[in-house]
């Protein structure tokens, strides 16, 4: 049974903590760990603003996230590892041979495509980053 789930991008300020943030709320009430990590993480860095703007056009909040960089023990913990991007999906499974298994795209059940990466860009492709995000967390949502 899947109890948890680490989601992962590049600097841990965009897309991760978005879906991070947009899972804990489809989930909660379940007893179910969500968190998230960069593969280049950003630490110690807020989301960035216009990716928090996105989360509460959505009713959605992501102001106590601080980035992180993936650990070995970050990815033992979790029953999946999702990704943004086939690249990163590349990088986990080479970082940790043995958790392939179970380290998936996001996108994986819709078009299998890449999300892109919003940052430093406008906010509408932040917008749409999110967009992409909440498409695919609906078919995870009914698999776990």
């Amino acid at each position: 049974m899947i109890q948890s789930a680490l989601i992962v991008c590049v600097g841990n300020i965009c897309r991760s903590p978005m879906a991070e943030a947009l899972l804990r709320h489809r989930l909660a009430g379940r007893d179910f760990a969500v968190g998230s990590a960069g593969l280049a993480a950003l630490r110690g860095n807020p989301i960035d603003p216009l990716a928090e703007q996105v989360l509460a056009a959505h009713g959605l909040s992501a102001k106590a996230h601080i980035a992180r960089q993936i650990e070995q023990a970050l990815i033992d913990r979790a029953d999946i590892v999702l990704t943004m991007e086939k690249r990163h999906m590349a990088a986990l499974r080479a970082l940790s041979p043995q958790s392939s298994g179970k380290i998936f795209l996001l996108r994986r059940w819709r078009d299998g495509a890449d999300i892109p990466d919003p940052y430093g860009r406008k906010l509408d492709e932040f917008e749409r980053a999110y967009d992409m995000i909440h498409s695919a967390m609906d078919d995870w949502i009914s698999r776990v």
